[in-house]
């Protein structure tokens, strides 16, 4: 008859107490590493978890989570360190994926609205609107006078017929002192009306607020595993 073969379970259980897992976490299941992160949708994290809210704890009673953790999230790293605070936030894979931009480990980054400048608004334009003076109609076409009589320079000047000269034909002028004037064709827009000239103003529009740029989420809870199996490396 053979004797019944006995197993202890002692060593292995002093082992998993040196690593702080005598009461593995049920977060994330019952073999859950201690520094594994999972959501629930209870209304409070499990025993040996708590909430990844950024919180700050004492090294001497998290001795195992700290040594996987230290300070990337923040602490004094003498007496405290912080968990990753995941309120509001959606981690990501750090490093730099391809087209993406770099991120190091443990970097927060974001926000949930931006309010844009200048430089980040597409190209475009915006009404200009005529405002004449002295009793003049913004609705009337406005009109340009230009002399018949033949130039005499080609350099703007006080008192001088500006055209450019030609050989074997008279030129036009387009300045002169007011006499022997024609309307120039082609011309529309703003003042008249015994207006005697006016101002252009370009209308602005936009109140400055910011938009949102995260798309649709759900806010649920983070559970840190603070006691739970020590993670082998691989």
């Amino acid at each position: 008859m053979k004797k019944a073969t006995k197993f202890c379970f002692l060593p292995i259980l002093a082992f998993a107490g040196m690593l702080g897992t005598s009461q593995p976490a049920n977060a994330c299941g019952d073999e859950a590493y201690t520094g594994q992160t999972c959501i629930t949708a209870a209304s409070y994290c499990p025993r040996n978890t708590i909430e990844a809210s950024g919180q700050t704890l004492d090294i001497n009673n998290y001795q195992a989570l700290y040594s996987l953790v230290g300070c990337t999230f923040g602490g004094d790293c003498r007496t405290n360190f912080k968990v990753p605070d995941l309120r509001g936030r959606a981690p990501v894979s750090y490093g730099q994926g391809p087209g993406l931009y770099a991120h190091q480990f443990g970097q927060y980054y974001g926000a949930d609205a931006i309010t844009q400048t200048i430089a980040q608004m597409p190209a475009h334009n915006h009404d200009a609107t005529f405002t004449p003076t002295g009793g003049g109609s913004a609705g009337t076409d406005a009109k340009v006078m230009v002399s018949q009589d033949a130039a005499t320079t080609d350099s703007p000047a006080g008192g001088k017929y500006l055209a450019k000269a030609t050989t074997g034909a008279l030129p036009v002028k387009i300045y002169n002192d007011g006499t022997n004037l024609t309307e120039l064709e082609g011309v529309s827009g703003g003042g008249g009306g015994g207006s005697t000239g006016g101002t252009v103003t370009v209308d602005s529009t936009g109140g400055n607020q910011p938009m949102d740029v995260a798309g649709p989420r759900l806010a649920m809870r983070y559970c840190i595993v603070t006691n739970g199996i020590y993670p082998p490396r691989p």
